[in-house]
């Protein structure tokens, strides 16, 4: 089920934050209007290009749902420093194993239930930072990306 390893760089990128249970509808709005202001700003090529990467900040078994953190992020070297709508930072890359998913409640929970046998199956060696989900343009999939060194 491993489709590729990536190399995903270091860059410059724009954010926006929700704080509550993962999986709320409150993400899913905040996906809207993260598009929405991509699209104000004219960012389709670095969208086309890196796509949306969804960012879970916390692990939901040590703090309590309601603040957990998750962020869409994009990346960008252009500067957003003064809009009020979205965060700026520098992500750091890495190398990945890349898993794409149908983007169905079903699909993404089986994705979550056997990830320690796809991890031991794939022999991953995991470094410490999140595990993210990327969007790109193509509806109803989305990638996990598992850092790896």
């Amino acid at each position: 089920m491993n489709d590729k390893i990536e190399i995903v760089s270091n860059m410059k990128m724009v954010y926006m934050r929700n704080i509550g249970p993962y999986g709320n509808k409150e993400n899913v709005e905040m996906m809207k209007r993260f598009k929405k202001w991509i699209n104000q700003h004219q960012l389709n090529d670095e969208l086309k290009e890196f796509g949306i990467y969804g960012v879970p900040q916390d692990d939901p078994g040590k703090i309590p749902p309601e603040k957990c953190r998750y962020d869409l992020m994009l990346m960008t070297n252009r500067d957003f420093s003064k809009d009020q709508m979205v965060q700026t930072g520098h992500f750091e890359g890495g190398k990945y194993a890349v898993f794409t998913v149908t983007h169905t409640i079903e699909k993404v929970n089986l994705f979550w239930s056997q990830l320690p046998q796809m991890i031991q199956n794939n022999q991953l060696n995991m470094r410490q930072a999140s595990i993210m989900e990327r969007y790109r343009e193509e509806e109803g999939v989305c990638e996990f990306l598992l850092p790896i060194f």
